[in-house]
């Protein structure tokens, strides 16, 4: 694997961090009264739409599922296997368990990748 796969994901994560720093606080609740989900100090952060009620709820939720809190969270944990992976690759010498781990971590950042795959930066040798 490449330091260009490494570079292109810290930079979709950066871009990821900064929107949700830019956005409403979190955690973000729904309010089943009126179909919407609100920040935590009770700004409307988004309206569920949908065809049928059943659609709505489940619309409503999965936005208040990823408030800014969920996603920093997220962002920190990818960014964790990244240095994981950076730090066991640097080590690694194939005659020992050191190798083991960061050929595990390359599949892990591959597959952090995937979510990117119609960004116009990725690579498909970067596919798993």
């Amino acid at each position: 694997m490449t330091d260009e796969l490494v570079q292109f994901l810290r930079d979709r994560f950066a871009i990821e961090e900064q929107v949700a720093k830019d956005a409403s606080p979190g955690p973000w609740h729904i309010n089943p009264e009126a179909d919407e989900v609100l920040a935590v100090d009770g700004i409307v952060v988004a309206e569920g739409f949908a065809l049928s009620g059943h659609q709505l709820r489940a619309t409503t939720e999965h936005i208040a599922r990823h408030d800014p809190a969920r996603v920093l969270a997220d962002i920190d944990g990818r960014r964790r296997i990244l240095n994981d992976y950076e730090y066991y690759d640097a080590m690694a010498d194939p005659s020992d368990a050191e190798a083991g781990r960061a050929e595990g971590l390359t599949y892990a950042v591959q597959c952090l990748a995937l979510p990117y795959a119609t960004h116009p930066d990725y690579r498909p040798e970067w596919r798993p």
